[in-house]
């Protein structure tokens, strides 16, 4: 572990060196708002018991010293507040640390990860290697589960809750005639993402089968990450206007009327690409101003041709028994027609940070084992 070898404080900046030649600089004002002390944090549940507004404006280093446990010990004016800071707990902010269930995008060669019902609700490592598959492929299957209704839902309780949304807890995938939505009939669906209309958008989507005795039908899966960052490379103001175009989804039956905005490609602060969002069914008419839809409409197509890229597909045949648990903000899903026989799915939708909250707990345990 590495351990701070020296500090240097002047007015409202301090520079700590550390053992393996590492320098952060800390300014005062952050570092009195991030006190560790049972003063500013409670020391039962981690949450701050302050407001900026509580502390000094322009707070100031007094005194630093390190202290014998190897603590930094720090003193502020004006108001005299005396804390310590722990060397792990700022050496998290000294570089930046690598998300360890960050997206891996697809291959050409990629299979879709597989796990049985057994194993993840009898074996914690396993659980934890499917949830793991989930956050950083977007994508895996759980084969042999019971072939009951509502086995979806249970599905999706073994690592949070499940979201109602207007079709219910759950909805059942069959075809009908004169469906409310194309999913619900035997036609071929281009792949999608489910309810873009919606904000939040559903973070997780489960596919279970219960029948499948279809002559086709089979579920069709796109790394939509896979596609923007392949946009992003060969074409970078397509990708740029996909990224800053807002545009509105909606849908409307008897019921309901919902409606959202955003663009079909998401980044965050750090230009990754954290969502696609993409449905030609439920996209409305582009409210753009017309001088800007000649490089829109060039950057969609141009999107929506590398979506169709059989070469980054893949393809699976549920068969009773078969769940798929997939990203519903980067992966898309479609399905091939099919005209003979019986085809039951049930589907429901969870959040996303379930996942990824039950897998960082899982590094905070075992890393409080090590210590």
């Amino acid at each position: 572990m590495h351990h701070v070898t020296n500090i240097e404080a002047r007015d409202d900046w301090a520079t700590v060196t550390w053992s393996d030649g590492l320098t952060q600089s800390l300014y005062a004002p952050w570092l009195r708002d991030n006190a560790q002390d049972a003063e500013t944090v409670h020391p039962g549940n981690g949450q701050r018991l302050i407001d900026v507004s509580d502390i000094p404006a322009n707070p100031t280093f007094k005194s630093t010293e390190l202290a014998t446990d190897g603590t930094l010990a720090v003193t502020f004016e004006p108001d005299g507040h005396s804390c310590r800071y722990a060397p792990d707990w700022l050496r998290r902010f000294a570089e930046p640390v690598a998300d360890p269930f960050a997206p891996r995008l697809w291959h050409e060669s990629f299979t879709v990860p597989r796990f049985s019902y057994d194993a993840i609700t009898t074996s914690t490592d396993v659980e934890r290697q499917w949830l793991t598959a989930v956050a950083r492929d977007g994508i895996a299957l759980v084969t042999g589960a019971p072939t009951e209704p509502e086995t979806v839902c249970a599905i999706a309780e073994l690592f949070g809750f499940v979201r109602h949304t207007n079709y219910g807890r759950l909805f059942d995938v069959v075809s009908v005639e004169n469906p409310t939505n194309m999913a619900f009939s035997a036609a071929g669906l281009m792949v999608h993402t489910d309810n873009p209309y919606r904000d939040p958008v559903p973070g997780l989507q489960l596919l279970h089968c219960l029948e499948n005795e279809s002559d086709g039908g089979g579920s069709l899966f796109i790394d939509g990450f896979q596609a923007a960052e392949r946009l992003r490379h060969e074409d970078p103001t397509a990708f740029h206007i996909l990224a800053t175009t807002w545009l509105p989804f909606r849908f409307r039956d008897a019921n309901v009327d919902l409606q959202a905005r955003a663009p079909l490609i998401t980044v965050d602060d750090k230009d990754r690409v954290v969502t696609v969002r993409y449905n030609n069914r439920s996209i409305a008419p582009a409210d753009i101003p017309a001088s800007d839809l000649p490089d829109f409409y060039r950057a969609y197509r141009t999107f929506s041709g590398l979506l169709r890229n059989p070469e980054t597909e893949a393809v699976l045949r549920l068969t009773p028994g078969d769940c798929v648990v997939f990203d519903n903000m980067r992966v898309l899903h479609g399905r091939k027609s099919f005209a003979k026989g019986r085809r039951w799915l049930q589907g429901c939708y969870a959040d996303k940070d379930a996942i990824l909250g039950r897998l960082r707990l899982g590094i905070r345990d075992t890393a409080s084992l090590q210590l």
